[in-house]
């Protein structure tokens, strides 16, 4: 395990049994004219901008470039222009997309487009803090709304745990991913805005914010923001991708959910959930595969400086800061709970957890979990009343002594325009990331973000609801 030369952990195994909780494509030509105009926007102080960062045009997103036929080439989206995608549109293998910092990108409502990159195909999006890549509904501002377009799926040949090696990605017919190439390289998402996303096909075949999906370590992904997507905003099937600097906002399910054996490596995610959806999401969703078997490679993400912000309101539904559950194992540090319904659930045989120097508090019916006899203190445990298998998640957070139940005083995260960051940093009982080329070892404080931190600034950063 990854962790502090001086930290202990408390490593817990759930048991027992758990309950369950297309686009097709044809694509890519493309048509249209460019032109001026946009409606640009400034970040700043974590209200972050509209729609542009801007190329030196400005360009006309009435009057978009149509994508309507398959990528098959390398081939450039410029700043110049804003693009429609219509219908799924697939970067096929061998072919590079590029995008210009500052480009948006729009996705078709009627056929809820969606953009696949395909194992063996790349995407060189690197936008900047203020001219950010934006994928977003093609519906005028004010009109928008989460499930206006489909989402973004890079596809890899990384390993997942499913027998054979291969698996067809959720929500896409025929398209597979996965592999056995650990150090698979998918391309670049830096400085993206993923917006007003999210398909719900049927139960547990979605369409998220950003799906990545057997996706390898040479990947580079970081400062990617999900924001009004009617799923996940980030799902992990597999893969050894790493990824940081991630804000999720007003979802409609989970922030953060990983599967078939994902490994990598996390970093500064933030979430702030919807109050007006009244689903059961969660801040974190892990499993090992949907069965809970031992498959190999077994999910184990590595996680550092987390701030999960809840609906801080009773929705009458089972919502978790974590639900870690079949088979997965996980190491998480420095992490922030706060308004969900319960801090954690850990379920079904094989599940083990580190988890330490983080502070779960203000969740609204119980605090760590839902076996507590009281809500809003972490006292006795009421074992088997919450179908967890008999799992003691009290006892578990408590018996390391790094976690707390203190107030973190976050600034505002339950804001329409959060601010995460606490009135101080928190670096009593912080534990120390690796320095191992991925983690910033600097980060030696409890949650997402220092007191003075400016990383989600700028006009990649937005919280528009509309």
């Amino acid at each position: 395990m990854v962790c502090a030369s001086a930290l202990a952990v408390v490593t817990v195994a759930a048991c027992g049994d758990d309950e369950d909780t297309n686009p097709t494509g044809t694509t890519s030509t493309t048509s249209g004219t460019g032109g001026n105009g946009g409606d640009g926007g400034g970040g700043g102080g974590g209200d972050g901008g509209g729609g542009k960062g801007g190329g030196d045009n400005e360009p006309d997103c009435d009057a978009p470039v149509e994508v309507t036929e398959a990528i098959e080439e390398d081939t450039t989206w410029s700043a110049d222009n804003c693009y429609l995608m219509k219908d799924t549109i697939f970067v096929e293998e061998g072919a590079t997309l590029t995008i210009e910092p500052g480009t948006t990108i729009m996705g078709d409502k009627e056929s809820l487009a969606t953009l696949v990159v395909k194992p063996g195909a790349k995407i060189n999006a690197k936008g900047t803090a203020d001219k950010p890549i934006v994928f977003t509904s093609q519906s005028p501002k004010g009109e928008r709304s989460a499930g206006d377009w489909g989402g973004v799926m890079l596809l890899g040949n990384a390993p997942i745990n499913v027998p054979g090696g291969k698996a067809e990605v959720e929500g896409i017919v025929g398209v597979e991913y996965g592999g056995d190439v650990e150090d698979d390289n998918s391309g670049v998402l830096e400085y993206v805005r993923i917006e007003f996303s999210g398909i719900l096909l049927s139960q547990d075949n979605e369409v998220n914010g950003l799906t990545l999906a057997g996706v390898g370590s040479k990947t580079t992904v970081n400062h990617v923001m999900v924001h009004h997507t009617l799923d996940d905003c980030f799902e992990f099937f597999g893969g050894t991708v790493n990824a940081s600097h991630l804000i999720c906002a007003q979802n409609g399910d989970d922030g953060f959910d990983w599967d078939l054996g994902y490994v990598g490596k996390l970093q500064f995610l933030a979430l702030q959930q919807d109050p007006t959806v009244a689903d059961e999401t969660n801040g974190f969703e892990g499993d090992n595969d949907a069965d809970g078997s031992e498959n190999a490679p077994v999910s184990e993400p590595t996680i550092y400086n987390v701030t999960l912000c809840g609906k801080n309101k009773d929705v009458d539904k089972q919502q978790y800061g974590m639900l870690l559950r079949r088979g997965t194992k996980a190491h998480i540090f420095n992490t922030i709970v706060t308004g969900f319904e319960a801090g954690v659930d850990l379920r079904n045989d094989g599940t083990e957890v580190d988890l330490a120097s983080s502070i779960f508090f203000g969740n609204i019916k119980a605090n760590i979990a839902y076996d507590e006899t009281d809500a809003n203190k972490s006292t006795e445990s009421t074992l088997d009343d919450d179908d967890d298998g008999g799992a003691d998640e009290v006892a578990w957070f408590e018996g390391e002594a790094t976690n707390s139940a203190e107030d973190p005083e976050l600034a505002g995260c339950f804001a329409a325009k959060p601010d995460f960051r606490p009135a101080a940093t928190l670096t009593e009982n912080a534990a120390t990331p690796p320095d191992d080329g991925f983690f910033d070892a600097e980060a030696a404080y409890i949650g997402a973000f220092k007191a003075d931190d400016t990383w989600a600034t700028g006009a990649w950063v937005s919280f528009d609801a509309e």
